[in-house]
């Protein structure tokens, strides 16, 4: 679960879960897959986001550390970056036919200056336009936007389709659920969004991020719920051939007993493996953002 929120006043935001979940369309199938070749690295920091930026490998951070954007290297490790992203946390990226578009997490209200916001006011996803992460467009609104209570809200991730449609994940809480869930909209814009009527996936499964969006072949890196009972945090894969309906694989597919494995994303290196980056704790600190570096290691996809 990703946890920071930056704002121009800078408040730090805690996203606590929630207490349960009913349980979607579950399959075995990630077994032939490992991640491998972790490295630890100095970068503190949650919600990793990482691109192609014409040919190197770029990759921003949610974190109070004001460098937020970094190079990364063939070999995985990290060298701080001239490139800077707009105020705010859980950055996701798509690229346009012009430039890019990013979108974040934000207050719905405008924070008053010297005055800090509530770790429970309300947040909305935003986005601009931007040709080379140094320079940005107007922040506009998507029409994504927290609706009822509770801190474990955001963390989305965008992708497009085989059919030019930009679908959007995040994470919500909502009645009858006790445990977090992932909600969807799409546009054909990217600007404005359409939510789904209910949610794609229950049971406390957070920190989206689509690896694969291909016709029919949808495949998605995620994590659990950092509520107490269920700690430590794990690495899960869920398969899709519509980016709607999603099988969960029960079994994780990284999981340590010491530390907490969170808020994934990836980048292909070839067709069967990525670059990943993933944030970690150890186990009885899954709240408290000091405690949050991130490493980055190999994800493998063997045959079945």
């Amino acid at each position: 679960m990703r946890r920071l929120l930056l704002v121009p006043a800078i408040a730090l935001v805690g996203l606590a879960s929630g207490c349960g979940g009913t349980a979607q369309q579950e399959a075995e199938f990630a077994g032939s897959w490992s991640i491998d070749s972790l490295s630890e690295t100095t970068v503190k920091g949650v919600s990793p986001e990482l691109i192609d930026l014409n040919g190197e490998l770029t990759l921003f951070v949610t974190s109070l550390n004001p460098q937020r954007v970094w190079d990364m290297s063939a070999d995985g490790s990290l060298q701080p970056s001239q490139r800077d992203v707009p105020a705010g946390a859980d950055f996701t990226v798509i690229r346009e036919s012009d430039g890019w578009r990013i979108y974040w997490t934000d207050f719905v209200e405008t924070p008053q200056p010297g005055k800090p916001m509530s770790p429970d006011a309300k947040k909305r996803v935003v986005s601009a336009t931007t040709k080379d992460f140094v320079t940005y467009g107007e922040t506009t609104p998507t029409g994504i936007e927290q609706t009822g209570s509770g801190r474990a809200w955001g963390v989305p991730d965008t992708v497009v389709s085989p059919d030019g449609t930009i679908h959007m994940y995040w994470v919500d809480e909502v009645d009858g659920e006790s445990r977090e869930v992932l909600q969807h909209a799409t546009s054909r814009d990217g600007v404005t969004f359409m939510p789904d009527d209910a949610p794609v996936m229950f049971g406390g499964y957070v920190d989206p991020y689509v690896l694969r969006a291909d016709a029919g072949d949808w495949l998605m890196v995620l994590s659990t719920t950092p509520h107490p009972s269920e700690l430590p945090q794990k690495i899960h894969l869920a398969r899709s051939v519509d980016g709607t309906s999603w099988e969960v694989d029960p079994t994780p597919l990284f999981t340590a007993p010491d530390r907490n494995y969170l808020d994934p994303t990836a980048f292909p290196i070839d067709e069967h493996s990525w670059r990943i980056v993933m944030a970690t704790s150890p186990t009885d600190d899954a709240l408290n953002p000091d405690a949050m570096t991130l490493v980055t290691g190999v994800l493998t996809e063997g045959t079945q």
